[in-house]
């Protein structure tokens, strides 16, 4: 019989987020921990925003601090996320090969993982929920459980966040900038609507029993009855990668690495700036330009996607620094990297980046 170990844990969402978290995966990649399942329930509120995306676009800084809400730049992929008191996180880290599981890529580890929970919901409350890909559960078009993933070295980490609790929509669409792009294909505008929670679904207090049913659960239907889930805690090399973690992550440095005040500075003086944005199945594209007689003088590329491996953002930046404003060379270097084994747009096309290429260039593209 297969085990996972079983870890329980009342951590602000930020925090578990920047630390506790990769403090598990690292422990998993260097062999002085197990496969693990992880469920947090939020102590305080807090906010994150995307390992790939610029948190000055994402979200309004200056109502956080405002409103006391801690912000975070986390080392996930997706886009900002914030994490009220009493909301939770059920969080798998796995070594896929070794357990012999069907989730080996990002697309299929969403699809198993979020398939298992909706139906858990349902059976549990008779919520009418649904996998929405590419990462999402839904209850009649409304977010119930938004996730991330994170493959590389082997390790598999996904992140399930269950909105457990009511959230304060004025809040959430102050704290949150939406994209027009983002919400363009959907039929509801408002941030805040766009959001349920269990708690107003069964119009009732969540208890920590629920939360703990609903991941045993998901747990089984994921991986079937072949499979023991073990009651453990944090080794000491993981609470070392903790300190270590902290210290890091809630540095400047590290928040604001994507933004253009860091990866824009000393830019030529008559260097144009220029953006262009596109949604795709599995988030948001953005390309921030700076342009120079014609040429790619220097660019950013963020967003809320969720490529493998993360460093593949640096690399199309790196290929096209100095080239052509041309789309036929942003193409050709788009093929190229694609073209990478070691590379996964699951729910991101070539033609997705073209068209925020073409948004940032300010011409017209037609899919090909």
């Amino acid at each position: 019989m297969k085990k996972l170990r079983f870890i329980k844990c009342n951590d602000s969402y930020a925090d578990f987020s920047t630390s506790i978290s990769p403090a598990v995966e690292k422990g998993l990649e260097y062999g002085v921990a197990s496969n693990t399942v992880l469920l947090n329930v939020f102590s305080t509120d807090s906010i994150t925003s995307g390992y790939l995306d610029d948190p000055e676009k994402a979200i309004d800084l200056a109502f956080c601090e405002q409103a006391g809400i801690v912000v975070r730049r986390r080392q996930n992929t997706g886009g900002a996320v914030f994490g009220p008191k009493g909301g939770a996180f059920l969080c798998l880290y796995l070594n896929p090969r070794a357990l012999g599981v069907p989730m080996t890529n990002i697309k299929d580890a969403f699809q198993v993982s979020l398939t298992a929970m909706a139906e858990a919901v349902e059976e549990l409350w008779h919520i009418p929920a649904r996998y929405r890909p590419l990462n999402d559960i839904e209850v009649e078009g409304r977010k119930l459980v938004p996730s991330s993933a994170r493959l590389e070295n082997g390790i598999l980490t996904l992140r399930l966040l269950i909105n457990v609790v009511n959230t304060d929509r004025a809040v959430l669409s102050k704290a949150i900038i939406t994209n027009p792009e983002k919400v363009k294909d959907k039929a509801i505008k408002d941030v805040g609507a766009r959001y349920t929670s269990l708690e107003n679904e069964l119009n009732r207090e969540i208890t920590g029993e629920d939360m703990e049913q609903l991941s045993r659960l998901t747990i089984a239907k994921m991986f079937g009855d072949d499979l023991e889930l073990v009651p453990g805690q944090l080794t000491p090399e993981e609470e070392q990668y903790l300190k270590e973690y902290q210290k890091t992550y809630n540095s400047p440095e590290w928040f604001f690495a994507n933004s253009e005040r860091i990866r824009f500075k000393g830019a030529h003086p008559y260097a144009i700036k220029s953006e262009g944005n596109q949604k795709a199945v599995a988030g948001l594209i953005r390309v921030t330009l700076l342009s120079r007689e014609g040429r790619m003088d220097d660019l950013i590329v963020t967003g809320d996607f969720h490529p493998s491996p993360y460093r593949v953002t640096r690399d199309i930046e790196h290929a096209l620094r100095g080239k052509p404003c041309d789309l036929a060379v942003v193409r050709q270097e788009l093929e190229r990297i694609y073209a990478r084994e070691d590379v996964e747009m699951a729910g991101i096309e070539i033609d997705d980046f073209m068209t925020a290429f073409a948004k940032a260039f300010g011409k017209e593209f037609g899919p090909q």
